[in-house]
């Protein structure tokens, strides 16, 4: 088929079933507005009809830089001009496409609203890259060349509910939720105190201008990623910040349970418990310390990633992915007591021969 032909049913298809795709002619994917296909059943169909059609074109792959974006200049213009590629991340799968001078995105999965971030994760390490430079730190001394490899040794986030309860269950009274402020970036200034002044003045701003959050919040991250072709560079410093984490939580764990309270579960940088509300050590509003976030809950649990709870009248759902209920219910704000029972997780998946496909958890 030649490239004319590809170029015109590609168009057609765009301009029938994703009307207002066209993102631009400056091949910044950056900067362009996604077309986002909600990952809910039927959406599934669409995404994989072009992606399909794609892997049947002779389009070239798109040559990104080592940051992940769309590579520029003379040297990679001409096999830039009619390319595409398909990026996966926790969150979905995005497919670019550029035809001539014209860039389509289209993403389906649970991509936050449909505006662009304020900053990108590769945004946001860059930022801390500034920022660290202001104090005196390089943080090119502390890149690995067997990142990769380090990365496989970084302990997971501590998610686990211990106690599970199915929809008869009336809920556990008297519980409680511990959250620890900022505690991987807390992690990084704890095992390296170089890095303190440089994550305390990001965090007092914090509630200044979300954009700082957002550096705390991706920059432990990106040090490992081996996203694009990255190396997880800093993979050893990510590794430190989540280790000092988990011992942290483990070891307030520890009190909890030997005080005579009961632990019903983890979420990363939080604890929930149950019994009289504890005070003590590292219970503070700063880096790294620690506070009740939530008191006095109605509280059960569905599985690791699935518990409810009612706090001061007001109910709250914790669901992780995609759930059959949103759906119909969309707006979980809108959810009540027991739904969590009535939404099955939707387990997306990606193949690179078939596309997208689903089953329920």
């Amino acid at each position: 088929m030649s490239c004319i032909t590809d170029y015109m049913k590609i168009k057609e298809f765009i301009d029938s079933k994703l009307s207002g795709c066209l993102q631009g002619t400056d091949h910044n994917q950056w900067a362009a507005k996604p077309v986002y296909l909600e990952p809910i059943i039927g959406n599934e169909v669409i995404f994989n009809e072009l992606y399909t059609y794609l892997l049947n074109t002779d389009m070239n792959t798109i040559i990104r830089t080592k940051g992940g974006a769309i590579a520029k200049g003379s040297k990679v213009s001409t096999h830039n001009c009619y390319a595409w590629d398909i990026q996966k991340s926790s969150l979905g799968v995005m497919l670019t496409i550029i035809l001539g001078g014209e860039l389509y995105v289209l993403k389906f999965g649970t991509f936050k609203g449909k505006k662009a971030p304020e900053i990108y994760p590769s945004q946001a390490f860059a930022a801390f890259d500034d920022k660290c430079l202001e104090y005196g730190i390089d943080l090119d001394d502390y890149k690995i060349e067997n990142g990769l490899e380090v990365k496989e040794t970084i302990e997971s986030p501590l998610i686990e509910m211990l106690e599970l309860h199915d929809e008869n269950h009336p809920g556990l009274s008297n519980v409680h939720h511990i959250d620890f402020h900022n505690s991987y970036p807390a992690g990084l200034a704890n095992t390296h105190p170089e890095f303190r002044p440089v994550i305390e003045e990001l965090y007092a701003l914090r509630k200044v201008d979300p954009m700082y959050k957002a550096i705390l919040n991706y920059t432990i991250g990106w040090m490992q990623s081996s996203k694009n072709g990255r190396t997880a560079e800093w993979a050893n410093l990510s590794k430190d910040a989540i280790a000092d984490n988990n011992r942290r939580i483990e070891q307030l764990a520890c009190i909890l349970r030997f005080s005579g309270r009961k632990l019903l579960g983890f979420n990363t940088d939080g604890i929930w418990y149950q019994g009289d509300i504890y005070h003590g050590p590292g219970e503070g509003k700063r880096l790294g310390e620690w506070e009740n976030d939530h008191i006095n809950c109605l509280f059960r649990a569905k599985s690791n990633g699935a518990y409810e709870f009612i706090e001061n009248g007001k109910y709250q759902a914790v669901l992780r992915g995609q759930s059959t209920l949103d759906a119909s219910k969309p707006d979980r704000t809108s959810w009540v007591w027991g739904d969590i029972y009535k939404a099955g997780i939707i387990g997306w998946k990606f193949d690179y021969e078939k596309g997208i496909y689903f089953n329920e958890i």
